[in-house]
């Protein structure tokens, strides 16, 4: 593709090509805009669904995207990760360096937490030889089977992609029906000045790719299995 012109416009090309754009639409141009509430946008309750409703919804929905879901307690959270770390073939673990693994009292020996301090380099470095990650997710999307979760000094985003094995532990509170829930929640993070993440990542699942004849082949991009553990 070959592209023409010159990429450094200056101000006043830029107010030119504005001016013509808002002739162009017949009307005066407009240099200040009032951004919408987003919240006014967005519907206060799922109407009828309750949450044990979205739990419903979202098992049913993983078992289209190939990812396997656990029911645990906050008691027996630390044995059920124990158990699929195992099934998972063992090897080693990486996690980040969420404040909840210290609230549920986790601890996997051996194991290495993504540290800001460490640096990006040794970080991939280990996350790419982990054999399973585990991380708490921020948010759930029933409707689409998709966990949501940040990029940040304690997690960067390779952890979420370079492991053989992926583990994310769901708690109730944090499942939401689709993307506008999960949304509006970040939005009141950002509105009462709370810092986010270099990045957002939407994840459904074990990473998927299908040819042409749209045969499906899991884990060419990323990991080979996903599992969802609710407590």
């Amino acid at each position: 593709m070959t592209v023409s012109g010159n990429h450094h416009t200056s101000g006043n090309n830029k107010e030119s090509f504005l001016n013509t754009i808002a002739s162009k639409l017949g009307r005066e141009r407009r240099h200040e805009v009032q951004l919408p509430d987003i919240q006014s946008l967005l519907p206060d309750s799922y109407g009828s669904l309750t949450q044990d409703d979205l739990i419903d919804i979202l098992k049913e929905q993983c078992f289209f995207i190939h990812t396997q879901v656990i029911e645990s307690k906050p008691e027996i959270l630390q044995r059920t990760l124990d158990d699929l770390i195992e099934a998972n073939g063992g090897g080693s673990v990486m996690t980040s360096g969420d404040p909840r693994f210290a609230a549920y009292g986790l601890k996997f020996p051996g194991s290495f937490a993504w540290e800001e301090a460490a640096g990006r380099e040794l970080n991939i470095m280990r996350a790419e030889s982990a054999n399973t990650a585990v991380i708490f997710a921020d948010y759930a999307l029933a409707e689409s089977g998709t966990i949501v979760v940040e990029s940040r000094p304690d997690q960067g985003r390779s952890l979420h992609f370079l492991p053989a094995h992926y583990i994310a532990v769901i708690e109730k509170e944090r499942i939401v029906l689709r993307s506008t829930q999960a949304a509006a929640a970040l939005n009141r993070r950002v509105q009462a000045g709370e810092p986010l993440g270099s990045s957002i990542n939407l994840i459904s699942g074990p990473s998927n790719s299908a040819d042409i004849e749209m045969k499906l082949v899991v884990g060419v991009h990323g990991p080979l299995s996903a599992t969802y553990v609710l407590i």
